[in-house]
């Protein structure tokens, strides 16, 4: 089996990944990703006061937006019975919100001003407009990095993105919610960073230094947890690659001024952190706050599958069955097991880094804050560093090695395709009629949908087929041996071959 040529890398799988994802992007209503009525207010205020879009209020924190932008959720949110129709009574108008960026400043103002380029007084229009944009910007950094990259990473970034995309990243990323960004932002800027590092070519090394500073921007500028996740990627992207040589040396300057900028980005915004720091050192007994670690701890591990499904997506009320969990991460645990098995101590030394923040970031919060696991802390905040963990673990140190054989590739392409499909067709499902309805044809008796000609049975069926041809045209990239030529591309030492 060969790499993918040319055609099926620069056409076929953007192709396949922007359809998969746009089905995604439509299969539920507006209001139907976490918090979307204070991002959604965020969005439209954006850009500031503008008129029959964002006016101010009564008073300074108060701003008015379009009713559907803040109500569209309260009817359906957390009754997963209850099918999207309901939406269609929240009435026309504007109405005073202080849930929103504009009144507290809580997160930067990058994602929101960028996105209410796209708001009208159409909020449904506007918001698939959007989810729409972010499917596209997420083809178009992906696909270019996997053209710019060396041969020897691009398996890692393609297969790091992939298998940790069901189904949070799939919902997630074409939304209106700052996290999709993060996502972004965590796909791309460990590997342009290596890539950086290590490639010879000037014009790709050029390219790759333009991407990684575009994802950086734009993780930094969405949230203020993903500039930190941020400077973890490109801290382990330097180890992994690290060389002993003034190319080295000098090509650390860009990530050196992104981690600057992500440190100015972070302290900008109110949000600062994904929890409220108040917890620690306010008076609880020590004894208690040991207990409280102790336990959480012991919970963790539901908090890093959650990303592959065993919370639910939405307002966290869209619960998927066990054939999309227990299939998800036992394909990530195979390919983190697998990815290590060929390992060198920079490699590991990387891995590890990022495992220790995995562990430490919600343990810090959730002990902080003196909540349990399911209290505060979701899954999507952490999700970034779940992909740079499985991304550096499938790294290949050495030539001559594939990473799987064709059977463990095909049972990992099957396993990942039912995954989405499930996955895919129980969300169209938990909005078009409620939950409270079963069978496999989407279109009977609907109660919601869009104003689309075509019904949710066509977009289950081309987003599951979409995303099963993604992983059946990147799966060679597991199967294909990297010669000793192509091996020293991502090699730690592969900085001598440019030093001066």
């Amino acid at each position: 089996m060969r790499f993918p040529s040319r055609v099926a890398l620069r056409v076929a799988a953007p192709v396949a990944l922007f359809v998969a994802l746009a089905s995604w992007a439509i299969s539920s209503p507006v209001g139907s990703s976490p918090d979307d009525d204070y991002h959604m207010a965020s969005i439209w205020c954006g850009q500031g006061v503008r008129e029959g879009l964002c006016e101010q209020g009564a008073e300074d924190d108060l701003f008015a937006v379009p009713a559907a932008a803040v109500l569209a959720s309260e009817c359906f949110a957390f009754d997963p019975a209850v099918s999207a129709a309901c939406t269609e009574e929240v009435q026309g108008g504007l109405i005073e919100t202080r849930r929103s960026n504009a009144s507290d400043g809580k997160y930067p103002d990058v994602f929101y001003g960028v996105m209410s380029l796209f708001a009208t007084p159409d909020v449904s229009s506007s918001v698939v407009t959007m989810r729409l944009f972010t499917a596209f910007l997420f083809t178009a950094f992906t696909t270019a990095l996997c053209y710019l990259l060396p041969v020897r990473i691009r398996p890692a970034y393609v297969w790091g993105a992939l298998a940790t995309s069901v189904p949070l990243g799939m919902f997630i990323v074409p939304s209106v919610n700052p996290s999709g960004w993060a996502v972004l932002a965590a796909v791309t800027l460990w590997a342009a960073t290596l890539g950086w590092l290590t490639e010879s070519d000037r014009r790709r090394w050029i390219a790759l230094g333009a991407l990684a500073a575009l994802a950086c921007v734009a993780g930094a500028g969405a949230r203020g947890d993903a500039a930190v996740y941020g400077v973890m990627a490109m801290t382990a992207a330097a180890i992994v690659g690290f060389s002993k040589t003034r190319s080295y040396r000098l090509r650390l300057l860009l990530p050196f001024a992104l981690t600057l900028l992500s440190i100015v980005l972070f302290f900008t915004a109110g949000q600062g952190s994904v929890a409220d720091p108040s917890g620690l050192g306010q008076g609880t007994p020590w004894s208690q706050t040991v207990a409280l670690a102790i336990t959480n701890l012991q919970l963790l591990p539901e908090l890093w599958i959650g990303v592959l499904g065993f919370w639910g997506l939405g307002w966290l009320d869209t619960e998927m069955p066990g054939i999309v969990w227990v299939t998800t991460v036992a394909v990530v645990g195979a390919l983190i097991v697998i990815g290590l098995k060929h390992a060198d101590r920079l490699k590991m030394l990387g891995v590890g880094m990022v495992f220790t923040a995995l562990i430490v970031i919600p343990m810090y919060i959730l002990t902080n804050d003196e909540v349990l696991v399911g209290s505060y802390v979701q899954p999507r905040y952490i999700q970034p560093i779940l992909i740079v963990l499985v991304g550096l673990a499938l790294l290949r140190v050495h030539s001559g090695r594939r990473l799987l054989s064709r059977g463990q590739a095909m049972m990992i392409v099957i396993g990942l395709s039912v995954a989405n499909a499930v996955a895919l067709h129980i969300n169209l499902r938990r909005y078009v009629t409620g939950t409270d309805v079963f069978g496999l044809n989407l279109d009977n008796a609907t109660e919601w949908w869009w104003a689309l000609p075509f019904g949710p049975m066509w977009v289950w069926a081309a987003g599951s087929v979409a995303f099963a041809a993604l992983l059946v045209l990147t799966s060679p990239l597991l199967v294909t041996a990297v010669s000793a030529d192509t091996a020293r591309e991502a090699s730690p030492r592969a900085a001598e071959l440019t030093s001066s």
